[in-house]
């Protein structure tokens, strides 16, 4: 799918939001007027006040007879808005139960936020960002997360567990203060089947859950993006530049993608340059050992892979968690 593509289909899936969220408001309205008919009533009667307010206002001559009627429809509003809490507390029901419920209190889950022109929220922005890049590929967040994590299936020979323990802790403390990390980046690295890709999904879903935006991407993908980008395709589907802008980005199996020539060196490095410049958040997984990136990517990109004083480097190390 296209860029333009995807965004139409968010839009739709926006709009089915919008239609859950009345549907949601109709069922609480209900409740609470079934339980406590008053409510109902109550509601009508503010329905109605501003109506009489502009009715009465008009037929007087005076402003303080108009400022008058206008504070005692304020005053009537605000006695039944009181009395509807009342009733509500008294019948079980919260406090927003008459309210509109959105996913996203900046946007009300339009997807717009702003006067005209009007822009896409981050929400949106996030949204789009993981459609164009998921597919399907990766494991799900509900199956690879913190609370899913079973050290039990962990050697404990020659330390492994203990390692493997101490870098879930410095994974789930960077998730959980990102965007204000030790360190911007993280370099997961060591041979396969040791928990790296686990960990970096972990990341994805800790900081997607607190309302962060990431995007997660196999190395494969990412060079797709690359060479879509360099043989002009990417206009549409904006791939590559969306990797750039992505708060997060978790770069998984990095090593495995293909070189080809005048892409992915050159690509990888601005990709690395431009976050780095911009102050973004990379987390990259890899089977490759710091001098194997060194010499696969050569020295520019590997100083940016490597720089200590922008990244965090966890080494995995022990017997291959798939064989056990």
């Amino acid at each position: 799918m296209t860029r333009s593509e995807h965004i139409r289909a968010l839009l739709e899936e926006y709009a089915q939001r919008r239609a859950e969220n009345e549907a949601d408001l109709r069922r609480r309205t209900d409740a609470a007027f079934g339980k406590a008919p008053e409510i109902a009533r109550l509601r009508a009667d503010n329905a109605g006040l501003a109506l009489d307010a502009m009715r009465s206002i008009l037929t007087q001559q005076g402003a303080e007879q108009r400022a008058a009627l206008a504070a005692e429809m304020k005053r009537r509003g605000q006695a039944n808005n009181a009395r509807i809490r009342e009733l509500l507390a008294l019948n079980g029901f919260p406090v927003d139960q008459l309210e509109p419920r959105y996913r996203c209190d900046k946007c009300r889950d339009t997807g717009y936020v702003g006067d005209a022109p009007s822009r896409f929220c981050d929400c949106f922005e996030a949204r789009l960002r993981l459609r164009l890049h998921e597919d399907g590929s990766m494991a799900g967040v509900k199956e690879q997360n913190f609370d899913a994590f079973d050290e039990n299936r962990i050697p404990e020979d020659d330390g492994q567990r203990a390692r493997t323990l101490k870098a879930r802790q410095v994974c789930e403390d960077y998730a959980n203060a990102f965007p204000n990390t030790k360190y911007r980046n993280l370099l997961l690295t060591g041979p396969g089947g040791l928990g790296k890709t686990f960990l970096l999904n972990c990341i994805f879903e800790r900081v997607t859950e607190r309302g962060g935006s990431a995007v997660r991407i196999t190395a494969f993908r990412m060079f797709e993006a690359m060479r879509q980008q360099h043989v002009g395709n990417d206009g549409d589907f904006a791939g590559f530049s969306s990797l750039i802008e992505a708060p997060l980005l978790l770069i998984d199996d990095l090593g495995t993608e293909p070189m080809m020539r005048n892409i992915t060196v050159e690509y990888l490095f601005t990709l690395l340059n431009e976050r780095g410049a911009a102050r973004r958040h990379t987390v990259i997984a890899t089977n490759l050992t710091p001098v194997e990136l060194k010499e696969r990517y050569g020295e520019r990109v590997a100083s940016r892979l490597l720089d200590r004083s922008a990244c965090g480097k966890i080494s995995f190390t022990g017997k291959d968690l798939r064989s056990l």
